[in-house]
C-alpha cells in the first residue's frame, strides 16, 4: 500500500533536502579558500560595534570604475518614476523567483540589504538582479546572480536593531554604464540631519498596495534620532543610535513594502552619491507622524569593508 502525502509535506521534504544538498557543495567550496577565515566571526555582536572610523592601514581590492554616478542628472521625485536605469546601484531581489525586497550593489561581489530580508529565508534561493528598471517587463533579460553566502549579525525581529546583511555572488557583475555600485560614506560622524536623502525601489505606492513594475524614487528629510524619539508617534526606546529617520511630519512621501533593504542615499558635494540609510521598518507608508526608519550605514563601515573584502570596489 502507498501512503500519500499532502502536497505542502512533499515540497518540504524537496525543500529540506535541496538546502541540505547545496548548503554540502556551498561549504566545500567554501572551505578550500580563505574567505571563510576572513567571515568566521561576523556573526559576532563585537563585529556591529565597531564603529571607529577606519585606521587607513586596511587594504582593499580596488578597480578602475567609479561610484555613486547616476545615468540622468534629472530626477524625478515624489513617488514618481526615474529615468531608465537611472540608479544603476538598485538590484531586485527575488525568493522562489518571486520579488520580494530590494538591495543596493557596494561592488562587483556583493550587495548590501537588510537582515530582515535575509533572515529565516534560505538564502540560497535568492536571486539578484541587476541593471532592471520595468521589473514587469518579460522581454528584457538583465544580469542576474545566485547568493551563495548571506552574512547577518545580531538582528532579531523584536526590535529590528542591526537590520543590515551583506549578499555574496556566485560571480562577480560586469561594471558598466546600467550596472554601478554606489560609493559608501566617508565621513562617518555624519548625522545627515536636515539633509534630504533619496529613497528607491519597486515597492507598493499605497499601503496594502501592489509593487510598481518601474523603480520608483521619493526625497525625504533626514530627522535627528533627537527629533525622531521626541517628536514622532514613536516610542523614544525603538529609535537606537543604530537607526536614522526620514519623512515629512505630514507624511504623504515614504518608502512603502516591497522598498525594504533597499538604498537611502545622499547626493555629495561631487554630484556622486553614497548610501546612507537602508530601509529597515516604519508604522505603515506615508502616515502622519510616522517617519520611515531607516539603517544607518555610517555605524556598519568597518564591518561592511571586513566583510566584502573578496569584491572589487571602484577607486573613484
Amino acid at each position: 500500500m502507498i501512503m500519500k502525502l499532502p502536497v505542502y509535506q512533499v515540497l518540504s521534504v524537496l525543500v529540506l533536502v535541496t538546502e541540505w544538498i547545496y548548503q554540502t557543495r556551498v561549504t566545500a567550496e567554501i572551505s578550500r579558500s580563505k574567505w571563510l577565515q576572513d567571515t568566521q566571526d561576523t556573526k559576532t555582536f563585537s563585529v556591529f560595534r565597531r564603529t571607529r572610523r577606519p585606521t587607513g592601514k586596511e587594504s582593499y581590492p580596488t578597480c578602475d570604475c567609479s561610484c555613486g554616478e547616476t545615468n540622468d542628472a534629472t530626477r524625478i521625485v515624489g513617488g514618481q518614476p526615474t529615468e531608465v536605469n537611472q540608479y544603476p546601484w538598485m538590484v531586485r531581489l527575488s525568493y522562489f523567483n518571486r520579488f520580494y525586497c530590494g538591495g543596493t550593489l557596494i561592488n562587483d561581489r556583493y550587495v548590501l540589504t537588510a537582515a530582515h530580508c535575509v533572515k529565516g529565508r534560505l538564502w540560497f534561493l535568492i536571486k539578484a538582479t541587476f541593471g532592471e528598471y520595468d521589473r514587469c517587463d518579460t522581454k528584457n533579460k538583465p544580469e542576474s546572480r545566485f547568493v551563495i553566502r548571506a552574512i547577518v549579525g545580531d538582528f532579531t525581529f523584536s526590535n529590528f536593531d542591526n537590520d543590515i546583511a551583506l549578499l555574496r555572488l556566485n560571480d562577480r557583475v560586469p561594471i558598466v554604464d546600467i550596472i554601478k555600485p554606489v560609493c559608501l560614506p566617508t565621513v562617518l560622524n555624519n548625522t545627515y540631519k536636515d539633509e534630504k536623502g533619496v529613497v528607491m525601489g519597486w515597492g507598493t505606492l499605497e499601503e496594502s498596495g501592489k509593487p510598481a513594475c518601474i523603480i520608483r524614487d521619493v526625497e525625504v528629510p533626514i530627522l535627528s534620532n533627537e527629533e525622531c524619539r521626541t517628536n514622532s508617534n514613536y516610542s523614544a526606546s525603538r529609535i537606537s543610535d543604530n537607526m536614522m529617520c526620514a519623512g515629512y511630519e505630514e507624511g504623504m512621501k515614504d518608502s512603502c513594502q516591497g522598498d525594504s533593504g533597499g538604498p537611502m542615499v545622499f547626493e555629495r558635494e561631487d554630484s556622486r552619491y553614497e548610501i546612507i540609510g537602508i530601509v529597515s521598518w516604519g508604522a505603515g507608508c506615508g502616515r502622519a507622524g510616522y517617519p520611515g526608519v531607516y539603517t544607518r550605514v555610517t555605524r556598519y563601515i568597518d564591518w561592511i569593508r571586513a566583510n566584502s573584502k573578496e569584491g572589487c570596489y571602484c577607486k573613484y
